[in-house]
């Protein structure tokens, strides 16, 4: 589950800003694009499905539990990270490029390179 590894490397930036900010960090809210992947983790009665899922995935269940972290579905079609971890067609990249706020700069008469 990407989520899981999102969440640990979400987790340590976030106690790294508290140790630099010397303040209380925000809990970390996490964007999941599969309703399985979160019933997983917010239920945590045993499935037959998921019996075999390994034990390192149990880590996102315990910080929701801690509410370390909050995780709330995204339409994949809004998920701001496929921008950055998939080859996207011009205007899904666009689109995307947009959604995180990076505008397209076009200087006029500068020869830049």
């Amino acid at each position: 589950m990407a989520a899981t590894a999102a969440a640990c490397q979400a987790l340590w930036l976030r106690n790294l800003i508290r140790d630099l900010m010397k303040e209380e960090a925000q809990n970390v809210k996490l964007l999941v694009d599969n309703e399985s992947a979160i019933a997983l983790i917010k239920n945590p009665v045993n499935h037959k499905r998921s019996k075999h899922i390994d034990t390192k995935y149990y880590f996102i269940r315990e910080c929701v539990e801690r509410e370390q972290v909050s995780v709330e579905h995204v339409r994949g079609d809004k998920q701001k990270a496929d921008g950055f971890t998939k080859a996207l067609p011009r205007v899904k990249f666009e689109e995307m490029r947009s959604l995180i706020g990076v505008k397209n700069v076009n200087i006029q008469g500068e020869n830049v390179g």
